[in-house]
C-alpha cells in the first residue's frame, strides 16, 4: 500500500437551501488543528445532498502538505499516543503550527483521508461506497443520515485507485489486512464502528466497496424513543417496561436497518439500576448506562489462522457462558443461527430476563426460523412479548424514512401450538397506534397475578410508567439525573 500524495480538499458542490449544518470538531479543536463543516442541502429540484466543507489551503500550503505527506508517511514515529503524533506534526518546521496544514496532515497521514469527516459526524448511521461508476454520483460516497432517515450522496468522489488505497488503509487501521487473495474482510475500526469491505474487482464490480456501520453514540432513553422519536406509543412502552422489570423475555424483530440495536439499547435504560446486566454481541454496539454491566464480545479467528477453531470464540459459546455468571438480565445483540438461538433459549429458561433481536418479516416467518433451528413451539411459553419494527416513508422529508414499532403482541400456547395475539399496531396513514388491547394481555396479567395484583392494579402500574416517561422527557434531564429519578421510582416499589 503506497501513500496518496494528491491533496484533495472537499468543498460544497451543490447550492440550495441548507437544511442542516454541523461543525465536525471531533478532536481537532483540542489538538490545535482546524476542522471541517458538514451541510445537508436541498437543491432547486428538491434533491438532498450531504456536503463537506474543509479548511482552505493556498498553493504554497498545498505544496507543504504534499511534501510532508510523502515524508511523514514513512518517518513519523509509530506511537499508541495520538497526542504525541499530532504534536510531532505541528512541531515540524514546515508546519509551524499552521492549523489548516495540521488538519490535512492529520487527516491523510493518521486517519482516513477524505472520508475522515464522515467518521466524525455522529448524525451519520452508515457510510457506503459501492465502486467507481459513470453517471451522476456514480463515484460518490453515500451516507445514511439519522435526522433525515435516508441515504444522501456526498461531495466525496473516489477513483478506483483512491478506493483501493482507502480500503486497505481502513482495514489496516482495524488491525487486519485485505488482499486480492483474501478480498472480503469485516472487522471493527479503532472507533468501534463495524466495517465490511471488498477489495479490487475479485468479488465486486466495478471495484472496491466500503461499508461502515456507526452505532448511536448519544444515549437515548425509552422516554426519548416515545416522545422525541415517536417510535412507539407510551402504553406499549409501559407494557414492555413492566415485562422487562419482571424478568420477562422479549423478541425484537425486523429487517436490516430498522433500528433493532438502538431499540435494545433503549430497553436497557429502564431496568433496575442495581441489576447485573450481561450483554452478548458480535460487534460491540450495545450500551448499558448502569455500572453492574458485564460485556461479552465474540472473537473471530485471526487473519493467519482463519480456519482454526481453537482461537475463535463464537456467540453461542458466550451465550452459554451467561448461565455461569448469575445475571439478572441478558441482552443478546442478535441471534442468527441454530446454535445461537438454542443457547439463548437455554439461557432465558433459567429464569432471568432477556431480550434479543432477529431478522423476520412477521410472526409466521419468525416461528419458521425457530422451527427450522429445531426449536418447537413450546419455546414460546418463555416469550412474553414480540415487538416488530419497520420503516415507513416520511411525508415530511422527500425520500426520508421513519422508524416505527409496526406492532407488538404476545404469544400464547393453544394445544401445544404457538398462537400470536396482536396487542398494538401502527397506522402509517395517521402516524399513530391502536394499543387498546394491551391492558387485556394474558401474559401481562399472569405477571400481575404473580405479583399479587388485580387487573385494575395492572392498569395502574402501566399508567404510572407512562407518567414517569412523560415526566422525565418534559424535564429534559441529564443522563445522571435520569438515573436518579429511575432509582427513586424503583425504591418506591421496594426494588433496590
Amino acid at each position: 500500500m503506497s501513500e496518496q500524495s494528491v491533496v484533495k480538499i472537499l468543498k460544497p458542490e451543490v447550492r440550495g437551501t441548507v437544511l442542516f449544518e454541523k461543525e465536525l470538531k471531533w478532536k481537532y479543536e483540542e489538538k490545535g488543528v482546524s476542522y471541517p463543516r458538514a451541510y445537508v442541502v436541498r437543491d432547486e429540484q428538491g434533491d438532498i445532498y450531504y456536503q463537506v466543507d474543509e479548511p482552505d489551503l493556498d498553493e504554497k500550503q498545498i505544496k507543504v502538505v504534499d511534501k510532508l505527506k510523502k515524508t511523514l508517511y514513512y518517518v513519523i514515529k509509530p506511537s499508541a499516543n495520538e497526542d504525541e503524533m499530532i504534536q510531532q506534526i505541528l512541531m515540524h518546521p514546515d508546519v509551524k503550527g499552521d492549523p489548516n496544514i495540521g488538519y490535512f496532515i492529520y487527516r491523510d497521514v493518521l486517519r482516513y483521508g477524505p472520508m475522515s469527516p464522515l467518521f466524525d459526524d455522529e448524525n451519520l448511521e452508515d457510510i457506503s461506497y459501492s465502486g467507481s461508476r459513470s453517471g451522476p454520483n456514480g463515484d460518490a460516497v453515500w451516507v445514511f443520515h439519522r435526522e433525515f432517515g435516508t441515504w444522501l450522496p456526498t461531495n466525496i468522489h473516489l477513483t478506483k485507485a483512491e478506493a483501493d488505497y482507502l480500503t486497505q488503509r481502513i482495514v489496516l487501521k482495524s488491525g487486519k489486512s485485505v488482499t486480492l487473495a483474501r478480498p472480503i474482510v469485516d472487522g471493527i475500526t479503532p472507533e468501534g464502528y463495524r466495517l465490511a469491505v471488498t477489495f479490487g474487482s475479485e468479488v465486486s464490480l466495478p471495484g472496491s466497496t466500503i461499508t461502515i456501520r456507526k452505532p448511536l453514540e448519544e444515549v437515548w432513553t425509552l422516554a426519548d424513543l416515545v416522545y422525541k422519536r415517536k417510535t412507539l406509543s407510551p402504553l406499549t412502552a409501559a407494557a414492555i417496561w413492566y415485562t422487562l422489570e419482571n424478568r420477562g423475555v422479549i423478541l425484537v424483530v425486523g429487517r436490516t436497518g430498522t433500528g433493532k440495536t438502538t431499540f435494545l439499547n433503549v430497553l436497557m435504560t429502564v431496568l433496575p439500576p442495581s441489576w447485573k446486566i450481561v450483554t452478548v454481541e458480535e460487534v460491540p454496539e450495545l450500551k448499558v448506562i448502569f455500572p453492574n454491566w458485564t460485556r461479552l464480545v465474540a472473537r473471530k479467528s485471526t487473519t493467519f489462522m482463519e480456519y482454526s477453531e481453537a482461537i475463535e470464540i463464537p456467540m453461542d459459546k458466550l451465550i452459554a457462558h451467561t448461565l455461569r455468571i448469575r445475571p439478572d438480565f441478558v441482552s443478546v445483540g442478535e441471534v442468527r443461527n441454530k446454535e445461537e438461538i438454542r443457547e439463548f433459549i437455554h439461557s432465558v429458561a433459567s429464569g432471568h430476563g432477556g431480550v434479543t433481536s432477529l431478522h423476520a418479516e412477521d410472526f409466521d416467518s419468525l416461528k419458521a426460523r425457530f422451527n427450522y433451528s429445531g426449536v418447537d413451539d413450546s419455546f414460546f411459553a418463555l416469550v412474553t412479548m414480540v415487538v416488530f419494527i419497520n420503516t415507513y416513508p416520511n411525508p415530511e422529508r422527500k425520500g426520508g424514512l421513519r422508524r416505527r414499532v409496526q406492532e407488538a403482541g404476545e404469544v400464547l400456547l393453544k394445544s401445544g401450538q404457538a398462537v400470536y395475539r396482536q396487542l398494538a399496531y401502527y397506522n402509517p396513514l395517521k402516524d399513530n397506534w391502536d394499543d387498546s388491547l394491551i391492558p387485556t394481555s394474558e401474559r401481562l396479567l399472569q405477571i400481575a397475578l404473580r405479583n399479587g395484583l388485580t387487573q385494575k392494579e395492572l392498569e395502574e402500574e402501566l399508567k404510572s410508567r407512562v407518567e414517569f416517561l412523560e415526566r422525565v422527557y418534559e424535564r429534559n434531564l441529564s443522563i445522571n439525573q435520569y438515573k436518579e429519578e429511575l432509582m427513586r421510582f424503583y425504591e418506591a416499589r421496594g426494588i433496590i
